[in-house]
C-alpha cells in the first residue's frame, strides 16, 4: 500500500502510465470519424447499443404554482421499475424538456425528491428534502425552477436512491459486486436507465424534440454528460460538479480511491481506454456547460482545468468552439447554490 492512499503501488503505476487509446488526438484524428467510431465502441462496451424508451404508468397527479405534476413509475428494459416525477408548465403549448439527474451525496433516502418538489410529501420525506436542498442547492429544488421557466422536467430515482434505496452507503459496494458476477457494472445500469428515461421523455406528448437537455449536478453532472455523449435525443447539456482527468482525480483523499460511492460512477469496461473529458467530448458539437467550484475537494481545480482544456480542444476540432462553456467558480466548494443555478438556467435558455 501507499501511505495516505487506498492504492497499491501497481495501481499508482497504472495511473501514471495510462495512455487512453480511445482519446481524441487532434494530430491524427478526424473529429467526425473519431466520434462515430468511439461512440460505437463505448456503446458496445457498456451494453447500450440499442436503447428503447422506458415504459411509464401514472401513479398520481397534482397542480401547484402554475405547474402540472405527475408521479410515475418508469419500467426499464432490464426489468427494473423506478419512481419518477414529471413536472410541466400548466400549458397546452409544446415545451422544451429537461432530463434532470439527481446527485449522489451518500444521501439515499430521496432521489427524485432532491430535484422536484410536490405538495403532500410524507413528513419524513419533506424533512429530508429540506435538509438536502439546504445543504447542496441553496434551499431550491432545481426542477421546480426549470418548470417555472417553461421546461417540462423529468427526474427518476436511480438504483440505490428513494424508492430504490436498498441499505444505503454500505450496500453500494455489495450491489456492485453482485452485478459484477454477471459482467454488469453498477454505473452502466444507471446509464442505461438514464438513456431509456431520456428516450421516453423525448417521445412524450407536447415535447419539442429539437429542444431537449440533460442537466445534473455532482453524480447527476456525470450522468448528464454521459447521456449527452451517447444519446442523439439530447441537444444541450448542463453538467456541474463532476469533471476532471482520471490522473488528476486519483489522488490521496479522493472519492475515486475509496470504493463504495465510486462504483456508481465507474465503468470498468472502458477504464484506461477513454478519459472523462473525452467521454464527455463525444457530445460535441452540442452546446455544453461544464462547471465546478475552485474549492471542490472532490474535483481539485488542477484536475478540472486540465479536463476543461481537453474538452475545449475537442469542441474546436468539432468546429463548435463557441458551443462549450467551462467555469471554475471561485471560492465555491461542492455545492450548487442559487447563483450558479441561475447562471446555468440562463445559459440553457440561450443554448436552446
Amino acid at each position: 500500500m501507499i501511505d495516505g492512499e487506498n492504492m497499491s503501488s501497481l495501481a499508482a503505476r497504472l495511473r501514471d502510465t495510462v495512455s487512453f487509446g480511445w482519446n481524441f488526438d487532434a494530430a491524427k484524428d478526424d473529429f467526425a470519424a473519431w466520434r462515430e467510431r468511439t461512440r460505437d465502441e463505448v456503446r458496445a462496451a457498456l451494453g447500450v447499443e440499442r436503447i428503447t424508451p422506458a415504459g411509464a404508468s401514472v401513479v398520481s397527479d397534482w397542480r401547484e404554482g402554475g405547474c402540472r405534476g405527475q408521479e410515475l413509475q418508469l419500467h426499464f428494459s432490464n426489468g427494473e421499475v423506478a419512481g419518477a416525477y414529471l413536472l410541466r408548465p400548466d400549458t397546452d403549448a409544446w415545451t422544451p424538456a429537461v432530463l434532470l439527474l439527481h446527485d449522489h451525496g451518500s444521501f439515499f433516502s430521496i432521489g427524485k425528491e432532491k430535484m422536484i418538489g410536490r405538495p403532500g410529501e410524507p413528513p419524513e420525506v419533506a424533512a429530508d428534502v429540506d435538509h438536502w436542498t439546504a445543504k447542496l442547492y441553496g434551499g431550491r429544488q432545481v426542477g421546480n425552477e426549470l418548470a417555472r421557466r417553461g421546461y417540462t422536467v423529468l427526474c427518476a430515482d436511480a438504483l440505490g436512491w428513494g424508492g430504490r434505496k436498498g441499505n444505503g452507503y454500505e450496500a453500494q459496494q455489495a450491489l456492485a459486486a453482485n452485478l459484477m458476477q454477471f459482467g454488469v457494472s453498477y454505473a452502466s445500469v444507471i446509464l442505461r436507465e438514464d438513456l431509456e428515461a431520456m428516450a421516453w421523455l423525448c417521445r412524450s406528448p407536447g415535447i419539442d424534440r429539437a429542444r431537449v437537455a440533460s442537466f445534473g449536478y455532482s453524480m447527476g453532472g456525470s450522468r448528464a454528460w454521459q447521456v449527452a455523449a451517447l444519446s442523439d435525443d439530447v441537444k444541450v447539456c448542463v453538467a456541474g460538479g463532476w469533471m476532471g482527468t482520471l490522473q488528476g482525480l486519483m489522488q490521496p483523499g479522493n472519492n475515486q480511491l475509496r470504493g463504495q460511492s465510486a462504483f456508481s460512477m465507474l465503468h470498468p469496461q472502458i477504464a484506461g481506454k477513454l478519459d472523462y473529458p473525452h467521454f464527455a467530448g463525444l457530445a460535441a458539437p452540442k452546446p455544453a456547460l461544464v462547471f465546478s467550484g475552485a474549492e471542490d475537494r472532490h474535483f481539485p481545480a488542477a484536475a478540472a482545468l486540465a479536463a476543461h482544456e481537453q474538452m475545449h480542444a475537442i469542441w474546436v476540432a468539432a468546429d463548435a468552439a463557441r458551443s462549450i462553456e467551462t467555469r471554475l467558480w471561485q471560492g465555491a466548494a461542492h455545492a450548487f447554490p442559487v447563483d450558479q443555478q441561475d447562471h446555468a438556467t440562463d445559459w440553457l435558455g440561450r443554448a436552446m
